[in-house]
């Protein structure tokens, strides 16, 4: 009897793990059924403020999809990896998501750096990688697995060189800091302002980890231009600066990025920064798809969220769409998302309309700007 009742039991609990196991089975087949992208984004340091919000609003993109249905029945999941703002960190990071994770998609970087340190990672192994943020001229040359929805700084560079000498500010002083997006940025600016006349009178560097920049400033006030040209990394560091040139009473115009419209520069450096001219990409923040994407960011994140340039934060909405309808449209074959992504043509988006040229870029223009009383108001 007691041999009956213990055989009993020892087939009651080998169905239980048999059970236990088809469970554990299935919640591994579950998981591995997820399409899973890669995303590089600065997620410390100076550039989080920007990094992180991106964040939220790719999670909330991938949320609505997932709540939709997802791509063909499976959800779409996005592994995040920190890419400091640095090359040396967009490659670590791209290396890590595609031998390790085995992404096929990669979302980013945010920092011009961090995209082309990710870019030869990518383009050798034949995976797609597609920034909504980065700027820098010489991504247009760095594969063709790469691709943005954020145009190219070459614009913006030209454009406020020759609203500066527009201006009669045709001897300039440039300060910029020793980054990939800043360096081509300046790089444009640079060529173009020498090509059309004007003349450089310094040209001062600094680096990432700079705080004082009293030295280099204390030259270009010796120096007396007509105006400096000044670009940072980040927000934080341009608002650094722009207190350090107070402080020496120097009072050239001020040409930059589009980092004078940032949200804790108008707040904190707003007597520093009014005047100042810039051009940033052209972009209605006010039509309907973005004001609805902002209300909810709001609601779901907070005010922080908006701290972040309105156009990056619907660029990268637009670019999570993007990528999910090349998932459905090719599964996770890069070549034919490549030639999907190469194909887009005036394609509506929060951000407007996209059209992708043979590069891989987004055609998307800037437009020159300058902060009055506080405010941004379009110059041309």
């Amino acid at each position: 009897m007691k041999s009956k009742n213990l055989a009993k039991i020892m087939i009651i609990l080998i169905t239980a793990l048999f059970l236990l196991g088809c469970a554990q089975t299935q919640n591994i087949t579950e998981e591995k059924e997820d399409l899973v992208i890669g995303s590089i984004l600065p997620l410390s340091g100076d550039a989080a403020p920007y990094g992180i919000p991106l964040q939220q609003v790719a999670e909330f993109a991938v949320t609505e999809i997932n709540n939709e249905g997802g791509i063909d029945g499976k959800n779409l999941a996005i592994v995040y990896e920190n890419g400091d703002c640095s090359a040396k960190g967009g490659s670590s990071a791209a290396q890590k998501l595609i031998s390790i994770d085995e992404v096929n998609v990669i979302l980013g970087g945010l920092c011009s750096g961090e995209t082309l340190g990710a870019a030869p990672i990518a383009e050798e192994s034949q995976v797609i990688l597609f920034s909504s943020a980065s700027g820098s001229p010489d991504i247009t040359e760095s594969g063709e697995f790469i691709f943005r929805n954020f145009p190219s700084d070459a614009s913006s560079g030209s454009k406020v060189a020759k609203q500066a000498l527009a201006n009669s500010h045709s001897n300039i002083a440039i300060l910029s800091e020793q980054t990939d997006y800043a360096q081509a940025v300046k790089n444009v600016f640079k060529n173009t302002l020498l090509t059309d006349g004007g003349s450089v009178v310094l040209d001062e560097q600094f680096t990432a980890d700079t705080t004082d920049f009293r030295t280099p400033l204390a030259k270009i006030k010796s120096a007396d231009p007509d105006a400096i040209y000044l670009i940072a990394q980040t927000p934080a560091k341009l608002g650094l600066v722009l207190k350090q040139l107070r402080e020496l009473n120097m009072d050239q115009q001020i040409y930059t990025n589009e980092f004078a419209a940032a949200e804790e520069i108008l707040e904190s450096y707003r007597e520093e920064i009014e005047g100042a001219i810039f051009a940033e990409p052209a972009f209605d923040e006010n039509s309907p798809n973005t004001a609805e994407l902002i209300s909810r960011l709001k609601a779901e994140y907070g005010d922080s969220v908006t701290a972040v340039p309105t156009v990056y934060l619907a660029t990268t909405y637009d670019a999570v769409y993007l990528i999910k309808d090349a998932l459905e449209n090719c599964g996770e074959d890069t070549e034919c998302i490549k030639t999907f992504l190469y194909s887009i043509k005036d394609r509506s988006g929060t951000a407007g309309k996209l059209s992708i040229d043979d590069n891989g870029d987004a055609e998307f223009e800037y437009e020159v700007k300058m902060i009055q009383d506080g405010q941004t108001a379009v110059i041309i």
